[in-house]
């Protein structure tokens, strides 16, 4: 029987019982290239390119980054291991052992890298633990010491709500590329009434359903996030926040070309989405999931909307959810110009890799397939072509959880249910 992944994604279609557990990661310097179609292994729809084992037998692996050209870093979710991959081998012993919450979407979440002076590398980590006897989503800065091979000088950075949980921890962080800030996604975290998931008037901000950008050492918000100096008092969380209305994520990027954040987000029975993320975006949860057009919600008269913020469709929706995972420019023609600069994005539930085409002004997608011009794939009836069919690039990941931009300029993708990492290569 097939292990569930339900990080902070997966909401399966129709089904009452949510399925659960979570995942991510390694690599070596001779692949294996593997010809398996989706009974054996994955397959490609693009004969131009070919899959490689990069390395198998992690343990619930969750996120992965490269350190260097020669080291990767990837998270344990269960077992709160940092393992290390030097030169395609993967050390014995972790770079860190951190005690974790192991509940359904709990445990050792994401990883972001900071390349500092002195050939410094600070590694900031998102995990649930049981930190002064509540489960808290914590962020911790490390110093990764390239010699020993471990993480050391632990600093916490955010300290974030873990309760009631265990569902919709959220736990992606990036650095921003242009700007250098920590960005964290939550959602939220199993609870409902609050002001920041569109309940009115609702609680005050509690640090649930947001994006957060703050100073990358301090924790502290940025002076020009889209609520800073905007509010006080009871309010004055909001100071922190860069979006907010979001139910869960396990998936950011940055776009390549502009700069802007583009994220994935878990629906509830239906929807699944891609959003562009600009400052002071609604998503819309608890509220609206996908298109605002197919409710009977309006932004004047059913969200919250704060001062500075804005409500924006998604780009992109699975009406049926399909647990979307990570998302990932790949600003690179190692595999091919018509792969550069474009979008690949992983699920949980199918093991699908899809690949969007950007249009030209970088604000949603083009599509071969008509029907998708509405944004949404919808189910179809018997019989017919999938209207996924033409976005879904390969098949048979076995549950994906991360994908990865290689220093190499390749594709690497992180499987749960498997535990192996996989490299996209030309053929």
């Amino acid at each position: 029987m097939r292990t569930k992944f339900v990080l902070s994604i997966i909401v399966a279609a129709a089904v009452a019982v949510v399925s659960i557990v979570v995942v991510l990661f390694l690599m070596s310097t001779n692949p294996t290239i593997l010809v398996w179609g989706p009974e054996g292994g994955p397959m490609l729809h693009d004969d131009m390119l070919a899959v490689q084992l990069v390395t198998e037998g992690l343990d619930s692996p969750t996120s992965m980054r490269f350190l260097d050209d020669g080291t990767i870093i990837v998270l344990e979710k269960n077992s709160g291991q940092v393992r290390v991959v030097l030169d395609g081998k993967l050390m014995e012993e972790p770079a860190l052992q951190a005690k974790v919450a192991t509940g359904a979407e709990q445990g050792l979440l994401g990883i972001a890298i900071w390349n500092g002076e002195n050939d410094t590398a600070s590694v900031f980590l998102y995990l649930t633990e049981n930190y002064e006897g509540n489960s808290r989503n914590l962020v911790y800065r490390y110093i990764y010491d390239k010699y020993e091979k471990i993480l050391e000088n632990k600093t916490l950075v955010l300290d974030l709500p873990g309760e009631p949980g265990p569902f919709h921890n959220g736990g992606k962080i990036a650095i921003g590329p242009h700007d250098g800030y920590l960005y964290a996604v939550i959602g939220d975290v199993s609870s409902g009434g609050g002001m920041l998931d569109n309940q009115i008037p609702g609680r005050p901000p509690e640090d649930k359903s947001v994006i957060l950008r703050v100073d990358r050492d301090t924790g502290t918000p940025v002076r020009n996030n889209p609520f800073y100096n905007k509010y006080t008092g009871d309010l004055e969380k909001l100071q922190r926040y860069y979006a907010y209305g979001i139910r869960n994520s396990f998936g950011m990027d940055f776009e390549p070309v502009t700069g802007k954040l583009w994220i994935t987000e878990n629906g509830d029975h239906s929807y699944d989405e891609i959003n562009i993320v600009d400052p002071g975006f609604n998503s819309g949860w608890h509220k609206i999931m996908g298109p605002i057009g197919r409710t009977n919600v309006t932004v004047e008269n059913d969200l919250n909307m704060l001062d500075g913020a804005k409500y924006e469709d998604p780009i992109f929706s699975w009406y049926a959810p399909v647990g979307v995972t990570d998302i990932e420019f790949l600003h690179s023609t190692k595999l091919g110009d018509k792969y550069d600069d474009n979008i690949f994005v992983g699920d949980i539930n199918n093991g699908n890799l899809y690949l969007f085409e950007v249009n030209g002004n970088r604000t949603g997608m083009m599509f071969q397939d008509s029907r998708l011009l509405d944004l949404v794939a919808d189910p179809v009836k018997e019989g017919e072509n999938s209207e996924l069919s033409s976005i879904i690039l390969g098949e048979g990941f076995g549950q994906i959880t991360d994908i990865e931009t290689g220093p190499d300029g390749l594709l690497y993708i992180l499987t749960y249910e498997d535990g192996k990492i996989y490299r996209i290569a030309k053929g």
